[in-house]
């Protein structure tokens, strides 16, 4: 072996290996390359992360969706249920034998005959309650010329309430030789009854009168503002005052006049201010006199 031969091996590289190389020699725009690269590889692992967070939460509203349509789905179906139920109910009250008339009972009724009520409303026995028609039964019953006002309810599970308020004669008229009573409306009621107020003999008739005062109508007739008063004042009167009054008239709406029981005379005027005319006549009577006025309460007169 030559000198030469030993000087080639160690100063020539060996062709199999790789020359290694300094990076920091390498150009600037590679070492750029590969930052960007990172980057992006970073970016692109957080959407990652962040798109199965979303997945997720997206599948928590499915499942909140789901379990609301649930439950929607029971309220309408218990909703349709009550609605049958309560549709089944009502068509077997309305036919149902069970919740028919068996009794229909009357109230206020005192010169009216209880029975003569329950034929005027017409409702037959046996009928279901809620196929009765209270409006023209109780329109029936309002033809009755003693009833005043009247309510027809019905009362469950069998029966029909009637509640009447009657009419009030507070005066009479005298009509063909009889008594007719007559109430604040002016309605007549016809001839007194048994079941009227107590009945006061004539002085001097066979005949028998309501204990009432007797309208006295002129003989060319009353206008109806007239009578309007005269009704109003004899139904407003005290007891004290009206137990002594026989007659009353109205010449005018604000002449009002009643007559006593011994003949005396008092000129009531209009029908307001009744309590305070009351209250001045139950003092003038004590005064000896024939007429007494109270048409001004504050400043009555007698002779």
């Amino acid at each position: 072996m030559t000198t030469d031969d030993v000087i080639d091996r160690d100063t020539r590289p060996d062709r199999d290996e790789p020359a290694h190389r300094d990076h920091g020699d390498e150009p600037e725009a590679q070492r750029t390359g590969s930052a960007r690269t990172a980057s992006a590889r970073g970016s692109e692992s957080r959407r990652a992360r962040s798109g199965r967070a979303r997945s997720g939460g997206a599948g928590v509203d499915r499942v909140r969706t789901s379990k609301g349509r649930v439950r929607g789905a029971r309220t309408a179906i218990a909703t349709v249920v009550a609605v049958v139920a309560l549709i089944a109910a009502g068509v077997v009250a309305y036919v149902s034998p069970l919740m028919s008339v068996r009794t229909v009972t009357v109230t206020g009724a005192a010169t009216v005959d209880d029975q003569q009520i329950r034929v005027a409303a017409g409702i037959r026995p046996g009928t279901p309650l809620l196929q009765v028609d209270t409006r023209p039964a109780a329109e029936r019953i309002a033809r009755i010329v003693r009833v005043k006002s009247v309510r027809v309810t019905r009362s469950y599970p069998s029966a029909i309430a009637v509640s009447i308020v009657e009419r009030v004669p507070v005066v009479f008229v005298m009509r063909s030789g009889a008594p007719h009573l007559f109430d604040v409306d002016g309605v007549d009621l016809g001839v007194p009854t048994a079941a009227d107020l107590p009945l006061r003999s004539a002085s001097g008739r066979a005949a028998v009168l309501p204990a009432l005062p007797r309208l006295v109508e002129p003989a060319a007739g009353m206008d109806q503002a007239s009578r309007r008063s005269a009704l109003e004042v004899a139904a407003r009167l005290p007891d004290p005052v009206r137990g002594q009054v026989i007659e009353v008239a109205a010449n005018t709406p604000a002449d009002v006049r009643l007559t006593l029981r011994d003949k005396r005379v008092v000129v009531w005027g209009d029908a307001e201010r009744t309590d305070e005319k009351a209250r001045t006549l139950r003092y003038l009577l004590t005064r000896p006199a024939t007429q007494y006025d109270v048409t001004s309460p504050m400043f009555p007169t007698y002779r």
